[in-house]
């Protein structure tokens, strides 16, 4: 009884240890003494200003007139005077490590409001911004440049004045190049004058607007996106998104910055608000905040002499129990920071967050044609003032183990990191997990868990749908728009990306559209994770005999998806579009529902692409680069060869 009792006392002490929000524990030194610091986990932090649990005021860096008022950190004063506000991280954020050279990515996103008096006067708006660190004001700063450097606008942060930042200007200044029409969002780098800007919102609507930013430490392509938050006032107004490929950071910024928010008024004013603000990285912070006691008790050898002394004196049984259990606790926080480091930072669900914007995963929510190893449902997250797709990842096509489990994590890192104006976005994930005591302690003993995957809602359905289920049919030019934007997503896995990404499921289903017939692809980057119901039509015949895939293997699917879109339905398979193709008459396949309308250069070269593309020779098969210089230029066709007899079903 008497282990019994201890063990269940040391369980919940450990419990309380790994509740972040404790304060402050009181710790047995005989753990101090036993118990090596684990490593960091990835960098990031959340603040929401109307809970002042979820922030301390020394996690915040205020400089000028920023300053929490109520529910909200006011960066400037609403008041006809020339005022400059910064509100930043209070300790360093690492950017590049300087042991590995290897560069963060990262992704911030913050809730802001512009007040203006009447609605009618304006300031010059506010920035995100990444300097050096410790952030500092610079003297004598103007409304136009932010706050951000001192001087004219025209001139340019040097030496520890450098920065990277994204403005969100409210006034129409003369001396930007080029110069923006109205409120617009642009990307500076260390001068606010040459910005790649794009007209954007009414910032001084005084709505609630919800602004994402992330870059990509692969591609080095910086990517801001901004809405309002109330659905009301989103309706009226599409988000906007302007990105730019940065050089590279080592030689812009040193290895840790400071992050936050400037901003400055001129002769007119209005009031920067931050609500909320939250930032992921993809790098472990060198200066980590410890909470708790636990490590910090290690720091006098006498208190590890007395610790010593404490465990000498246990009862050997004791020590086994204690053992079992630090082992069991290590095992189980481990487990948690691997998943963070594994998963490159991206936002983790709760199970009862995905529940609430679902409705409790209603039938109402349910999308329709989600894929076979899934369900879908469209949920709305209030917090980000977005709707997203959540696909929960079915048992049945789910392949069981820790391995597979693993398999997931790094998926999600890749998944994550792709980003590209036609792939879907992946917003965060989730795993649901039942925990009890014996699980705890018997951490050999790994289970799977239910997986959901949390994308941006693109909200016109998908290819198939519109080619082959709607009664209003897809013109040529849409086509013809969407076959470029599949084939500049496939450029961006296959050749853009390192590693370069296969996709293995390309297919109309998994091409969805937007309001603007824009396609993204779907779906890729999950073959480990999930053991996919592929549809012979799409599946490479040389998948078939080997049970491997290679980019070849993508490239066949896309030239299945290219003949589809231009042919007729019930002669589009490859053996029928190839005796067309030998007769010299394959416009008479092309999809008689367009009625002739369309450019008969552009349908012809599209089908004999994808020809091309499903040649059973893999080794004479294009790769998507030589795809997309075929579609982009008018040079002469190829020859493509003849299929062995043996073959010639491929595609039916």
């Amino acid at each position: 009884m008497a282990i019994s009792h201890l063990l269940l006392r040391f369980f919940l002490l450990l419990l309380a240890f790994s509740l972040d929000d404790a304060p402050h524990h009181h710790c047995t030194e005989a753990v101090a003494t036993t118990l090596p610091p684990p490593p960091p986990p990835p960098f990031s932090f959340k603040f929401d200003f109307s809970n002042t649990y979820t922030y301390r005021l020394e996690d915040l860096r205020f400089e000028g007139t920023a300053a929490v008022h109520g529910a909200t950190v006011d960066l400037t004063c609403n008041v006809a005077q020339c005022t400059t506000g910064r509100m930043s991280y209070g300790r360093a954020v690492p950017l590049w490590d300087r042991a590995t050279n290897e560069v963060a990515s990262f992704a911030t996103d913050f809730v802001f409001k512009i007040v203006t008096p009447d609605n009618v006067a304006r300031g010059d708006g506010m920035a995100f911004f990444l300097s050096s660190y410790p952030s500092r004001v610079p003297p004598n700063p103007s409304g136009q440049n932010f706050g951000l450097i001192a001087g004219d606008a025209d001139d340019a942060g040097d030496g520890p004045d450098r920065f990277i930042a994204v403005e969100f200007d409210t006034y129409d200044d003369t001396f930007e190049r080029p110069r923006p029409a109205g409120d617009h969002i642009g990307i500076d780098v260390s001068s606010v004058a040459d910005s790649i800007n794009t007209t954007s919102l009414n910032f001084s609507r005084n709505g609630a607007m919800r602004a994402s930013i992330t870059f990509d430490n692969v591609t080095r392509m910086l990517v801001a996106t901004v809405q309002f938050t109330d659905q009301t006032t989103a309706s009226r107004a599409a988000p906007v998104q302007v990105s730019a490929t940065l050089g590279d950071p080592r030689a812009l910024l040193p290895s840790e910055v400071a992050v936050g928010f400037s901003t400055a008024n001129g002769a007119t004013f209005q009031l920067d608000q931050i609500l909320s603000w939250s930032f992921n990285s993809t790098l472990a912070s060198p200066h980590p905040v410890v909470k708790g006691c636990l490590w910090t008790s290690i720091s006098t050898s006498s208190q590890k002499e007395r610790g010593s002394r404490k465990v000498c004196d246990c009862w050997s049984s004791h020590i086994s129990v204690l053992v079992w259990s630090i082992l069991s606790w290590c095992k189980w926080r481990s487990s948690n920071r691997d998943i963070d480091k594994r998963t490159g930072g991206v936002r983790q669900f709760k199970y009862n967050e995905l529940a609430a914007a679902t409705n409790q995963f209603s039938s109402e929510n349910r999308l329709i044609g989600a894929g076979p190893f899934g369900e879908g449902y469209k949920g709305f997250f209030k917090e980000m003032g977005r709707h997203v797709a959540i696909k929960k990842i079915s048992k049945e096509s789910r392949s069981e183990g820790s391995s597979k489990n693993r398999n997931f994590y790094d998926e999600v890192k890749t998944i994550s990191s792709a980003k590209h104006k036609n792939l879907v976005e992946l917003v965060g994930w989730c795993v649901k997990r039942r925990w009890n005591i014996f699980d705890f302690m018997c951490w050999c003993r790994e289970k799977a868990h239910t997986i959901f995957l949390v994308y941006e809602f693109v909200d016109n359905s998908n290819l198939r749908v519109h080619l082959h289920e709607k009664e209003a049919v897809l013109p040529w030019t849409t086509r013809y728009k969407i076959v470029k934007d599949i084939c500049a997503a496939l450029v961006y896995l296959h050749h853009e990306r390192r590693p370069f990404v296969l996709h293995r499921n390309i297919k109309p289903n998994n091409i969805l559209l937007d309001k603007e017939f824009n396609a993204k692809l779907a779906d890729f980057g999950l073959s480990r994770t999930t053991d996919k119901v592929r549809k012979v039509r799409y599946l490479d015949p040389e998948c078939r005999k080997t049970g491997k895939f290679k980019r070849s293997s993508d490239v066949y699917n896309f030239g299945i998806v290219l003949l589809e879109i231009a042919c007729k339905k019930d002669e589009n398979s490859y053996a029928k579009v190839w005796s067309r193709y030998l007769d010299k008459s394959l416009m008479e396949v092309a999809d008689d529902r367009l009625r002739g309308e369309f450019d008969e250069r552009q349908i012809e070269r599209v089908i004999v692409l994808g020809l091309w593309c499903c040649q059973p020779n893999i080794d004479m098969r294009p790769t998507m680069q030589q795809a997309m210089d075929f579609l982009e230029t008018d040079g002469p066709l190829p020859e493509l060869a003849e299929p062995e007899t043996s073959s010639s079903k491929i595609g039916n």
